[in-house]
């Protein structure tokens, strides 16, 4: 090995550890900061109650069934908080975070595969600083999961393309089948039809109807309906059936929706959004691409043939979501790399790199500049930044606005660490630098105004000692707010006023009834007079909230 292939080959592994660093810092760092956001309180309360019953394969929020989704993703958190004996924030967002590395490799190994390693790497790190994915990694629920599967599944066709035997197609099977127990069908439909768009074109499709074929997809249905079978024949007064809400939420809800309804063109602006902050490159590069189609070579062609059936495939449902189509983001970014790294097209990179670069440096000077745009925010909206959020943006700008100005200084320097073309090394450093402080610091930041933790802690040490019947919430009560109470079993739901009326006469001594602040108005003729204007523990309204009327109080009666 001569000296100039050795330095190659110490760049090469020196690129590869920083872009992994990277990647394992972007999704694990303050992982845990953030109290649950929303949907992720499903996640944490279902996995809390099924270690509190014993059962895994009944799905309960609140002693009620709750089967919306599979089993999977309840089962990888609890196998982690078994091992670690915790159950938290971190706990519940660490097999999504896993997911995303998953994903992450599987995209880089199939730019390698298809391509070289400048769109491999290229392609690793769009994915990597891409708001969507990044969210999504860092959330507790299934979409990180089965975008995951989704990859793995297609990377494995490429790795095994030439070979049509049994293990390869029943290890194919296997990753879609047990990918759809994360959140449905999606995981195995979308990689059919994307490893179709190969197979009809290059005419191969005969090679795969074998009796091998058919014998892998058997065993690996018979693999997925297994835990459902199980679950319906040992229900135990269990009222919900999995493969029934399979049916539902996929089949029934893709042609005939029952909620989640938007316009057909929603994806037209969501998947923009969701590529963020690289949507101008991804914009400019699939007219660019698609402006050329004839010219491509077969795997590029494929690769556009993916990107468009994935997204007609969601657009033709009846149902979205803006989540929904997050599986396509790894094939827009392998799209993104393959259009920068091939030649020609020149004046098509000029332009996408541009706007990229101007994109980066406004974002960057409005960060440098937000210490004189806070008091506007302030005057406006009554919001007062946190002191972490004041220090760190502006830090964030320079660092942001340095990287992109570091190229005319030590242009090598960034391709060294980076290991892409030099004129994308800058763009690729300035979002790791915005993308993480935003993730990792900023958005943990506003934490300190998170009114509903608090408010539960304080709630937890005024019920201790109580038992479940003697605490009762009005019309509603979220899966959040029971994880962090973490009672011993189910507690009490009044939905209407007389409900809450027959609680407050009851015979118990204490009594501690929580109600949203929307329900006030129901609840006032049945609370003692002295206690109407003046509960025992209110949620903080911060001014700039525009949900106040969703704000808890809890009023506790002795």
């Amino acid at each position: 090995m001569d000296i100039k292939t050795s330095v190659s080959l110490v760049e090469r592994k020196l690129s590869n550890m920083i872009f992994w660093a990277a990647a394992f810092l972007l999704f694990l760092g303050a992982l845990g900061d953030r109290g649950l956001w929303t949907s992720e309180g499903r996640w944490g309360e279902i996995t809390r109650e099924m270690f509190l019953t014993r059962d895994f394969f009944h799905p309960t929020i609140n002693g009620e069934p709750y089967f919306d989704k599979p089993l999977l993703t309840y089962w990888l958190i609890a196998l982690v908080s078994a091992v670690t004996g915790r159950l938290n924030e971190w706990i519940l967002r660490l097999p999504s975070a896993i997911s995303a590395l998953l994903a992450l490799w599987a995209t880089t190994y199939l730019g390698r595969k298809l391509w070289s390693r400048e769109v491999g790497r290229t392609a690793g790190w769009i994915l990597l600083t891409t708001y969507g994915f990044l969210f999504w990694g860092r959330t507790a629920a299934a979409d990180m999961e089965n975008l995951a599967a989704i990859i793995l599944a297609i990377a494995w066709y490429w790795k095994q393309r030439e070979k049509p035997i049994f293990s390869t197609f029943l290890v194919f099977y296997l990753i879609c089948f047990l990918g759809a127990h994360n959140k449905g069908l999606t995981t195995l439909v979308v990689p059919v039809l994307v490893v179709l768009t190969d197979l009809l074109r290059e005419r191969r499709w005969r090679a795969v109807l074998t009796r091998s074929h058919l014998l892998a997809l058997a065993i690996s249905g018979a693999v997925y309906v297994a835990p459902f079978i199980y679950s319906s024949i040992t229900t135990g007064g269990y009222q919900e059936n999995g493969l029934a809400l399979v049916f539902q939420e996929n089949l029934l809800r893709y042609f005939q929706p029952f909620d989640h309804k938007e316009p057909f063109y929603v994806y037209f602006y969501y998947l923009p959004e969701l590529f963020l902050p690289w949507a101008p490159l991804l914009l400019v590069a699939l007219w660019g691409t698609l402006t050329s189609l004839k010219g491509l070579d077969r795997r590029t062609r494929w690769l556009v043939e993916a990107v468009i059936v994935m997204f007609l495939f969601f657009t033709c449902s009846g149902s979205r979501r803006s989540y929904y189509i997050l599986p396509i983001l790894p094939f827009c970014a392998l799209l993104t790399s393959v259009f920068l790294n091939t030649e020609g097209k020149e004046g098509w990179k000029r332009l996408s790199l541009g706007l990229q670069a101007g994109l980066f440096s406004l974002g960057s000077l409005i960060a440098i500049l937000s210490p004189v745009i806070w008091p506007i925010i302030k005057e406006h909206m009554g919001f007062v930044p946190p002191r972490v959020l004041l220090v760190v943006t502006p830090i964030l700008g320079i660092l942001a606005l340095f990287s992109l100005l570091f190229r005319y200084f030590r242009p090598g320097l960034l391709i060294f660490f980076v290991g892409t073309k030099q004129e994308i090394a800058p763009l690729v450093a300035t979002a790791t630098i915005l993308m993480g402080g935003f993730f990792c610091v900023q958005q943990g930041s506003l934490e300190d105004y998170d009114s509903e933790r608090p408010f539960v802690r304080e709630l937890k040490a005024q019920i201790a000692g109580l038992s479940p019947s003697e605490i009762a919430f009005y019309r509603e009560v979220s899966p959040r707010v029971l994880f962090y109470l973490d009672l011993p079993g189910p507690t009490l739901v009044l939905k209407y006023p007389d409900e809450a009326q027959n609680f407050l006469e009851s015979d118990s001594r204490v009594k501690v009834l929580v109600s949203r602040r929307e329900y006030f108005k129901d609840l006032f003729p049945a609370l003692p007079a002295d206690l109407r204007e003046k509960p025992t523990l209110s949620e903080k309204v911060y001014p700039w909230d525009k949900k106040g009327s969703r704000k808890l109080v809890a009023w506790k009666i002795e």
